[in-house]
């Protein structure tokens, strides 16, 4: 996420196994940088006791009273720590995903964008059942009307 952009912003969740590997991307847009967005969606996506690794930005503090191990960090480029690597490679991948993918991009359908890219990177260990999983949310999912797609309501 950028601070002071005007470009839609979004956070970015990464879990890692033991061994520092990805597991699991969130992606979500967010309307502001304000301490309690993030709490909510903390409280919406992380299991409680888990270990949250952020850098220094003071919205993230709220993070501790909330339940999670917090553990800020000033990084600089050269002492990434791996897991960081991870989170940026994921970011930058969904960039180039959604781009190369999608043209004439409107902000208020990058929710979706974002969520389509998550789904296939939550999915990657899966490919033999890849087909079937998208089978079934596709039959199982609410079908959006077109005045609800261009009017961003689903």
């Amino acid at each position: 996420m950028r601070r002071g952009s005007d470009k839609t912003r979004a956070v970015a969740s990464l879990s890692i196994t033991e061994d520092g590997n990805p597991l699991y991307l969130k992606l979500q847009v967010i309307e502001d940088l304000k301490a309690s967005t993030f709490s909510e969606i903390a409280r919406n996506t992380i299991a409680p006791e888990t270990i949250v690794s952020i850098d220094l930005f003071r919205s993230y503090n709220q993070l501790g009273k909330e339940g999670f191990t917090h553990m800020p960090q000033e990084f600089t480029h050269r002492d990434d720590p791996g897991h960081l690597q991870w989170l940026h490679t994921s970011i930058r991948n969904s960039k180039a995903f959604i781009t190369g993918t999608f043209h004439g991009l409107n902000s208020k359908h990058m929710q979706a964008y974002l969520d389509e890219y998550c789904y296939r990177f939550n999915r990657r260990f899966f490919e033999g059942q890849l087909f079937n999983k998208l089978l079934n949310a596709c039959v199982s999912a609410y079908t959006v009307t077109y005045d609800e797609l261009i009017a961003g309501l689903y």
